[in-house]
């Protein structure tokens, strides 16, 4: 009997530390993202939220649209979007870490994104959703430039 208590007084334990059914705070939410008042296909779309605390992120279809789940609460947006016609890089490459030459050199080289650099960081994007259950779809407006 004593055996029988002590597990359930460990089950107990263990909801009330780590939690039963946890809820990660995360709702649906949809959105279009549009760049030059163009809807953006294959547009990668993140929801950094809680400081950090939570990441969230999303293909957009061909009509620019996308479908997540995000953490309640404002969070920083980052959309961003590589030239689809760059060659992809190359498997058997060497994996080493490069020297300062070699990366400046990758870093003239890599694709052009389709979306201005400063989107790609949810911290220079600008764009901050406040995010809430039921909420109606939201429109993300950036620029090529």
């Amino acid at each position: 009997m004593a055996t029988r208590v002590n597990g359930f007084i460990l089950v107990v334990l263990a909801c009330f530390v780590w939690g039963c059914g946890k809820n990660d705070e995360k709702v649906p939410i949809r959105g279009t993202v549009f760049s030059d008042a163009k809807p953006l296909g294959g547009a990668s779309v993140a929801f950094i939220g809680k400081d950090g605390g939570t990441f969230s992120s999303a293909t957009t279809n061909e009509q620019g649209e996308f479908v997540m789940r995000a953490s309640l609460g404002k969070n920083k947006v980052s959309v961003s979007k590589a030239n689809p016609n760059a060659p992809p890089p190359d498997p058997n490459a060497d994996q080493t870490m490069p020297t300062e030459a070699e990366y400046a050199k990758m870093q003239k080289s890599r694709p052009k994104s389709l979306v201005a650099e400063r989107f790609s960081d949810p911290e220079k994007s600008g764009i901050v959703i406040d995010v809430s259950a039921g909420m109606s779809a939201i429109d993300l407006n950036v620029t090529s430039k």
